[in-house]
């Protein structure tokens, strides 16, 4: 009955460390993605992979991931 009690008082006493250094050492959370930030993905029309819409190459309203595939489906 002893042994259960210390086990006991061990468990609660490495939670209680736990909780004061989680407390006052933590790091700042990374930032979440923002939706403003975020951007639409559209598929290249020769090989299917989807990139930024920043990235795309556009070719007579047609999609592509890159110049090189933009000639290749011509």
């Amino acid at each position: 009955m002893m042994l259960l009690r210390l086990v006991i008082l061990l468990v609660i006493v490495a939670v209680l460390m736990w909780l004061l250094k989680r407390l006052f050492t933590s790091e700042p959370e990374p930032e979440r993605l923002e939706s403003a930030q975020s951007e639409t993905m559209r598929q290249c029309r020769y090989c299917g992979v989807h990139v930024p819409e920043s990235s795309i190459v556009r070719v007579d309203d047609k999609t592509y991931c890159c110049d090189e595939h933009a000639e290749l489906d011509q």
